[in-house]
């Protein structure tokens, strides 16, 4: 039997999606909001009639601070026509809310026709007014149902936030800023070194064309969940009741990075290097088959075979396997080398200390919205920071207990 392209395409798409998810639960993700639109179509065909009317909030977004029992004020906005009465009832995931639940409403047409004939009059366009009341901590997804489903209620649906207090977000914040200097300056002394000596004998090729890649995929990433609403809305849709770990410090600091990157990469091409001092073509291959698969998943996704959120989630993954590839070349030059001179010791203690506060930022944010699972939908960030610690640690081994340490190297 032959299997056309377009299946093959989307059995392909099916397997980066499972990929780009980090696991099968990829089966059980279907998006909220798609599940809504799928239960209005079925609803609707159930149905005598017709969507006539639809349903939105003013919001899609709450915070509320449980200590202070805090409410918040949310407004249902209904219009179009109703010709037959209509039972509202909301909904919640999980179905243990964090909130107070709402009191459901019925609406009917007004009576004003002669017996036997359609009522005349129509109850919309209305405002209901909502209190929301916050009950634990945690996170809600407050949805809207319609029987029979002649309302559209795709955008009738509310995130609300319960956290703990809004000082560990502050401080959550103060902890991201800060990681994010030091991450930054910590490229500087490396700059400052070859410039000096105008030499990257030392520095390895592969360790700054690694990085380069890595850090153009981390600030696509970082830029596209934080500043564009097409990828935050798939975002939530797939993870409604989760928290988007990506501040404006990780914007700043990726964007960043890929500059000085950049600086470091000129650096290598017009200052003195040894004989052989050459990129791999190890290196070259990594960088090719990186490029291949973003290519294939942007395709996929213009393909609608995928989500672009998917594509984005793949950057991420890149940054994060190129991460321990980028700092297994400098380790194997300090070896070859048998010393540390050419690599700067004082960029990696401040590379370590801001991976230390990254991963402190992100337990922070989740403890106060007691949403851990989030920890691992961020798996970029997270991981970043756990292989920063772990090879900033091999290096410090080399440099002060094997004691790879010489004055200068000989050019």
């Amino acid at each position: 039997m032959a299997v056309s392209g377009r299946a093959v395409a989307r059995i392909l798409g099916f397997v980066a999606t499972v990929l780009t998810s980090g696991s099968a639960e990829v089966f059980s993700k279907v998006p909220l909001i798609e599940l809504q639109r799928l239960s209005n179509a079925m609803q609707t065909t159930d149905s005598s009639g017709n969507i006539t009317a639809t349903a939105t909030f003013n919001t899609h977004d709450i915070t509320l601070v449980a200590k202070n029992h805090e409410n918040a004020t949310v407004t249902l906005f209904l219009s179009g026509e109703l010709e037959e009465c209509v039972n509202f009832t909301f909904t919640y995931d999980p179905n243990d809310p964090t909130i107070k639940p709402l009191d459901n409403f019925t609406l009917c047409p007004h009576d004003g026709g002669s017996d036997g004939e359609a009522p005349s009059r129509n109850p919309l366009p209305m405002n209901l007014t909502l209190e929301v009341a916050s009950r634990r901590v945690g996170k809600t997804v407050v949805g809207l149902k319609a029987d029979p489903a002649v309302v559209d209620v795709t955008d009738a649906y509310v995130r609300v936030s319960v956290i703990h207090d809004p000082i560990l977000n502050v401080i959550s914040d103060v902890f991201g800023w800060t990681y994010s200097i030091i991450w930054d300056i910590s490229f500087l002394p490396q700059v400052w070194l070859n410039w000096n000596r105008k030499s990257v004998v030392g520095f390895s090729l592969d360790n700054v064309t690694l990085n380069i890649l890595a850090y153009l995929c981390y600030s696509l990433f970082n830029v596209a969940f934080f500043a564009v609403p097409y990828i935050q809305n798939q975002f939530h849709a797939r993870y409604p009741r989760q928290v988007n770990h990506v501040r404006p410090n990780d914007v700043f600091f990726a964007t960043y990075a890929l500059f000085i990157e950049i600086v470091l990469g000129i650096q290598c091409l017009i200052y003195y290097r040894e004989p052989g001092q050459v990129v791999s073509k190890t290196c070259w291959v990594l960088v090719a088959g990186s490029l291949l698969s973003i290519v294939v998943a942007c395709v996929l996704a213009a393909e609608n075979i995928i989500w672009w959120l998917d594509v984005f989630y793949l950057m991420s993954y890149l940054k994060l396997g190129i991460t321990p590839l980028k700092y297994i070349p400098q380790l194997y030059v300090n070896y070859r080398h048998r010393s540390t001179a050419g690599f700067s010791m004082v960029g990696l203690l401040m590379d370590f200390t801001g991976g230390v506060l990254s991963l402190a930022q992100m337990f922070m944010l989740s403890g106060n919205n007691d949403d851990w699972v989030s920890v691992f939908n961020n798996f970029s960030k997270f991981g970043l920071g756990v292989i920063t610690i772990l090879f900033d640690l091999m290096f410090f081994l080399q440099h002060y207990y094997f004691h790879l340490r010489k004055p200068s190297l000989l050019l």
